[in-house]
C-alpha cells in the first residue's frame, strides 16, 4: 500500500497496461490505485541485462518523456526502484518483446530495439555504423532462449526482492480491426494505411507463446481479456494502433484487477464495486448488441414476408380479375 492508503502498482510493459492508470481511460482509478513507477516498452531480455553507460543525444526532436525512455532503457534502473517501493502489484506485459525485440551490444548486453525511442539517438547511430549492434530475430529460437533465461532470472529476483508483491501478467494481442464512425462493421487497420504494417498473426502467436509460459508459473495472477475481438478507433487519445483499444477494454482491465485485489485483501470500496459492475456490463455488451442485431434482422424479415403476402392476390381476386378481363375483351 502507498502512504495514503491506496494500492501501489508498478508496471513493466506498455500503454496496454499503463493506460489503465490514466484518468483519460479510467477517470476514477486514482481513488483506489497509485502507479509510481513504469518501465515503458522494454523487452524482458533488456530489463535483465547489464546496464550501459553511454553518452547520447537525440538525432531529432525528442520530448522529455522520450528522453526518460532512453535513459531508463540504458541504465536498467527499474528493478532497483521497484524493490525500493515494495508495491502491492507488479504488472507485466510483453509488447516490447514482440514488437521490437532486442539488439546485442558489443557481443554482451542487450537493449530493446525500439525504433521510436532508442534508434533516433546518436549512440544507436554510432554503434550501428561501427558494427557493434547485432539484431536478434525476435521470431527465432535464439530470442526465445534468451527470453526464457531472462524470465527465469527475473523470477529469482522477484521472489528475493519483492516477497510481498503479487506478480500479474497482462495478456496482450494486436488487433487489426479499426472501427470507423461511418462504417457499421470494423475494417482492416493495415489496409487503411494509417499505421506501419506489422505481421499481426505472427506477432500474436509469439505474444501468446510468451504469455503461456508466464501464466503457467505458480503464484502469477493473470488478466486475460481476449474473450472479445477488440477494435481500435480514430478517437483514441494516442490515435488508432494495434494496441490502442476501445474504452471498454480499460474499464474491464480495472475490474479484473479489482477482483484480484479483493481476493488478496478484501475490503471493497464503493468506487471499486461500481467499476466492477461497469466491467461486467461491458463484458456482456457485445452479446447484448449481437442479440439486438439478430432481433432487428428477424423483425425486418417478418415485415418483408408480411408485405409480400399482403401484395399477393387471393384466389377470389384472381377470379374477379379474369371475369373483368373477359368482359373487356367482349
Amino acid at each position: 500500500m502507498s502512504a495514503d492508503g491506496r494500492v501501489s502498482v508498478v508496471v513493466a510493459g506498455s500503454c496496454i497496461t499503463r493506460d489503465n492508470f490514466n484518468s483519460r481511460f479510467n477517470p476514477r482509478y486514482a481513488e483506489t490505485y497509485v502507479c509510481p513507477l513504469h518501465q515503458n516498452q522494454t523487452s524482458l531480455i533488456s530489463l535483465m541485462a547489464p546496464p550501459i553507460e553511454a553518452e547520447w543525444e537525440p538525432t531529432g526532436r525528442m520530448s522529455d518523456y522520450d528522453r526518460w525512455n532512453v535513459r531508463t532503457e540504458l541504465d536498467k534502473s527499474f528493478l532497483a526502484e521497484a524493490a525500493a517501493l515494495q508495491p502491492s502489484y507488479l504488472v507485466l506485459d510483453f509488447f516490447g518483446d514482440v514488437h521490437f525485440g532486442v539488439v546485442q551490444v558489443d557481443g554482451g548486453t542487450y537493449v530493446t530495439d525500439n525504433r521510436w525511442k532508442i534508434r533516433p539517438t546518436t549512440w544507436y547511430a554510432r554503434m550501428s555504423e561501427e558494427g557493434r549492434l547485432r539484431q536478434v530475430d525476435r521470431y527465432g529460437e535464439e530470442h526465445l532462449a534468451l527470453w526464457r533465461d531472462a524470465f527465469d532470472r527475473f523470477l529469482v529476483w522477484f521472489r528475493e526482492n519483492l516477497p510481498e508483491t503479487t506478480l500479474v501478467l497482462h495478456r496482450g494481442h494486436f488487433t487489426n480491426r479499426l472501427q470507423l464512425p461511418e462504417r457499421p462493421e470494423p475494417v482492416s487497420l493495415k489496409k487503411q494505411g494509417k499505421v506501419a504494417s506489422v505481421e499481426v498473426k505472427k506477432t500474436n502467436a509469439l505474444w501468446s507463446r510468451l504469455d503461456d509460459i508466464v501464466s503457467a508459473t505458480p503464484g502469477v495472477e493473470v488478466i486475460d481479456l481476449l474473450d472479445r475481438r477488440w477494435v481500435t478507433y480514430p478517437e483514441h487519445p494516442w490515435g488508432p494502433f494495434y494496441v490502442h483499444y476501445e474504452p471498454a477494454y480499460y474499464h474491464r482491465f480495472l475490474a479484473e484487477l479489482h477482483k484480484i485485489h479483493l481476493r488478496k485483501a478484501g475490503g471493497a470500496t464503493t468506487t471499486m464495486l461500481e467499476e466492477l459492475e461497469d466491467g461486467v456490463t461491458e463484458r456482456l455488451a457485445p452479446e447484448l448488441a449481437a442479440a439486438r442485431a439478430r432481433t432487428k434482422r428477424l423483425r425486418a424479415r417478418v415485415a418483408e414476408l408480411e408485405a409480400r403476402e399482403a401484395a399477393r392476390p387471393t384466389r377470389r381476386m384472381r377470379r374477379v380479375a379474369r371475369r373483368w378481363a373477359g368482359a373487356l375483351r367482349r
